[in-house]
């Protein structure tokens, strides 16, 4: 299977009422999501990010992740891949910690296969910690930020 392949997959995903599809084809497996409960579909973007080498030795650099209290709430990664803080190296971050956020706002973008998908706050308030290191690789429900 191709990128082009994956890529087609991912469109049809975006406009079809399924959260998960996994493929197997000549001995190899793909697998796809969607996070529950939201309608955001997988979108390309056209950020441009620091090379993927660059990303692993940023994530090997940093701890991945903290430990979280259970009071505090989260916004947690809707899916699998590398955690974007701004849409490119040299731009600023979508959010910084003390700035106020709405439920649906973008706060970061995760990069899988070369898609770019946005990180939107599920739930309204003020950041007070970013948990996971810009570059660093995390899974569907990692927590990424902490809200008070």
């Amino acid at each position: 299977m191709d990128i082009s392949q994956i890529s087609r997959l991912i469109d049809l995903m975006a406009q079809a009422p399924i959260v998960e599809l996994e493929i197997e084809e000549n001995g190899r497996k793909i697998r796809l999501g969607k996070a529950c409960g939201t309608q955001d579909a997988p979108v390309a973007a056209t950020a441009h990010v620091a090379s993927t080498e660059k990303a692993l030795v940023a994530a090997k650099a940093a701890p991945a992740v903290v430990s979280v209290p259970k009071a505090a709430e989260t916004i947690t990664a809707p899916s699998y891949g590398v955690f974007h803080l701004s849409p490119s190296p040299d731009a600023p971050p979508y959010v910084t910690v003390g700035q106020k956020v709405e439920a649906g706002q973008q706060v970061g973008l995760l990069e899988a296969m070369k898609v770019f998908n946005p990180v939107r706050a599920t739930v309204a308030g003020t950041i007070e910690e970013v948990l996971v290191a810009a570059g660093a690789e995390v899974d569907m429900g990692t927590p990424l930020f902490r809200l008070v």
